[in-house]
């Protein structure tokens, strides 16, 4: 399996060999794939450097094994995005997409969304940071809000004692007060959340109640998912590190990596590859399973002083953390199942007939 991930900028490997060494991991395979006249070659623009670090940190740290990360990149600039998109879907080897990056200010691109959609039918899947600012007080950037990728939230984790196993999860909100930066223009960071003014609610999103979470049931609501967003580890910019890092930007590639995970197992038992997961995240979510596959993320809020009551984290999908969190095997065994077993009795059994019979 192979991710792939949207940049608009260059990194240095050397940064990511250091990052593997230090966290014990394989060194896994890099490719670059240079559009628009762009050399790879990072600029001075150390935020956006720092975006392609972490991003591919990410995506090794959640499956180590990959075949290979593959960097699409292109200049600082967004008029790019389309071209990035149209040659991730023609690189159909590659099931699962990471983008942390948005289309500043287009609220529908028509383009993008026909290649989403095209990416579905060949069994891609496409993931969207949410955003860091708190809950949406503008309308949402493309291509958060697409009905046709899925759109990750992130949350702060606590490990008991050590990092030894799960304790809990809350909603990443780091309460900064203005002028912290924000894309979502409120001043604030946080799990981005809200509800598209553009996007009609999505057939696999209705059928929730919206009365506790204050979403919507007549418009698309954002996130689908999370994952952790808070106090990762980064390595970037020619030697430079962070302890401190995150965002929702971190959050999209460790779920583009899962799904490799995902993949890998559908590979393995001669399944087709899991493609656009809204559909089944939302079937799981609505199902007696969902407390088995998910950690639901029912404390925190995406609130700031320019959203004070929107939206607070409940039991269920909320527009902090969407549905929650991957627990693990057991959502990888619900999104591709594993063959199933034939288990005899401890005690034997006596069976006659044919070899061919039941």
């Amino acid at each position: 399996q192979m991710v792939g991930l949207v940049e608009f900028d260059g990194y240095y490997a050397s940064d990511i060999t250091a990052y593997e060494q230090q966290a014990g991991l394989p060194n896994v395979p890099l490719q670059n794939v240079l559009l628009d006249g762009f050399s790879g070659t990072p600029t001075t623009n150390v935020l956006a450097v720092f975006e392609a670090s972490l991003d591919i940190e990410m995506a090794i740290s959640m499956a180590t094994n990959l075949a290979s990360v593959v960097v699409f990149e292109a200049g600082p600039s967004d008029k790019h995005f389309d071209d990035i998109l149209n040659t991730m879907a023609l690189s159909n080897q590659i099931k699962q997409f990471s983008s942390s990056w948005f289309l500043g200010g287009i609220a529908s691109d028509t383009n993008a969304n026909q290649v989403f959609q095209q990416m579905a039918v060949q069994g891609q899947s496409f993931f969207q940071a949410s955003g860091d600012g708190d809950a949406w007080v503008n309308p949402i950037h493309d291509p958060a809000a697409s009905p046709y990728v899925t759109c990750v939230g992130g949350t702060t984790l606590t490990m008991n004692g050590s990092g030894a196993s799960y304790a809990s999860e809350t909603v990443w909100n780091l309460d900064f007060s203005p002028p912290a930066w924000s894309l979502n223009g409120n001043g604030y960071i946080g799990s981005g959340g809200g509800v598209s003014a553009n996007y009609s609610i999505p057939s696999w999103q209705q059928g929730i109640n919206m009365t506790a979470n204050q979403g919507s049931t007549t418009m698309r609501n954002i996130p689908d998912v999370a994952l952790t967003a808070d106090n990762v580890w980064v390595i970037y910019n020619n030697g430079q590190s962070v302890s401190s890092g995150g965002g929702t930007s971190a959050a999209a590639p460790l779920w583009a990596a899962f799904t490799a995970l995902v993949n890998q197992q559908a590979t393995n038992t001669l399944k087709p590859p899991v493609g656009f997961l809204n559909p089944a995240i939302y079937a799981i979510g609505k199902s007696p399973n969902y407390a088995a596959a998910f950690h639901d993320i029912t404390t925190g809020n995406n609130f700031s002083a320019g959203s004070p009551t929107n939206y607070p984290a409940v039991p269920g999908y909320d527009l902090c953390t969407g549905w929650g969190t991957p627990n693990g095997t057991n959502l990888i065994n619900a999104l591709a199942p594993p063959d199933a077993l034939g288990i005899s009795p401890a005690s034997g059994f006596n069976a006659s007939g044919p070899a061919s019979g039941p």
